[in-house]
């Protein structure tokens, strides 16, 4: 499936028809198939992948409430299984601090608990027969402006969200703000990709670079739910201590490595960037 917007497509919301269509389609076939690694991964993913798309349309797109939180609503329906997927991946990063027996103690005492796989069947049924509901309501999406047009509020709103943040992040923050903006930088990476036709080789290093940021906040907030653990087992596992202590170190090279790029990534001016970009689509429309 193709994540962009395509020459074929007469209009941006047929383009967003067709994309939204294909994204739902592979999410309810995940969902019904049978549990495996990295499934609830790929569903997530692409539920993510198309409440950014529908957010780039959000200013023209009169169902944009409706859809928007029946997406979040139906992604909820696997969140604690995916938890699940997380911690373990979390858990991963305390091998990497040099003390692998201490590691492995950890490991041990904080990995939760799985779901029966009974209750992760009827999860995924009933999520894949939400996102089949709205997949019936697809077709018949409606959407105001025209060309570029239907596109550009979302595309500066966003950009513009992302800006702002920094410059309060700047101030000051604490762990839950920079994981609450990495919803916006990720938000504005799935803008950028489905404009990527418009010129590749311009558009690749933009979207590298909104990539690394999104992966970087998402170590970081990873790294943080794992302090905030290792810190709980201090009083009955000692060793932990030195280990959050080596966390918060990581944490913090992290922040660095964060606004660093940020500060690069996000210099241009939301009227500024929407423009050049406009002019990119103009061009490559014909």
């Amino acid at each position: 499936m193709a994540y962009g917007f395509d020459l074929a497509d007469k209009t941006a919301g047929d383009a967003v028809r067709r994309i939204a269509a294909a994204l739902l389609a592979e999410a309810i076939s995940l969902a019904r198939g049978a549990p495996g690694p990295g499934q609830l991964h790929a569903i997530r993913k692409n539920i993510k992948m198309l409440r950014g798309l529908l957010g780039l349309v959000r200013s023209n797109f009169p169902a944009f409430r409706l859809e928007d939180r029946a997406l979040r609503d139906s992604a909820r329906q696997i969140a604690h299984h995916r938890e699940v997927e997380v911690m373990g991946a979390t858990l991963a990063l305390i091998a990497q601090t040099g003390d692998e027996r201490a590691a492995s103690r950890l490991a041990e005492a904080l990995s939760p608990a799985e779901a029966a796989p009974t209750a992760l069947r009827a999860d995924l049924d009933t999520l894949a027969q939400a996102l089949a509901t709205i997949a019936g309501r697809c077709g018949q999406w409606q959407f105001g402006g025209s060309d570029f047009g239907a596109l550009e509020d979302g595309l500066r709103r966003t950009w513009s969200r992302c800006r702002s943040e920094l410059r309060h992040l700047r101030k000051g923050h604490d762990d839950a703000a920079l994981h609450r903006w990495r919803g916006h930088i990720k938000a504005h990476w799935y803008h950028a990709r489905l404009l990527q036709p418009i010129w590749p080789e311009m558009m690749a290093p933009h979207i590298a670079a909104a990539d690394a940021l999104g992966e970087l906040l998402g170590n970081h907030h990873d790294l943080s739910e794992l302090h905030a653990r290792l810190v709980q087992s201090q009083k009955t596992m000692p060793e932990a201590r030195a280990l959050a202590r080596r966390c918060a170190k990581r944490q913090a090279q992290a922040e660095r490595e964060i606004f660093r790029l940020a500060e690069r990534l996000l210099a241009e001016p939301a009227k500024s960037l929407a423009a050049r970009w406009r002019s990119w689509w103009r061009l490559w429309r014909g």
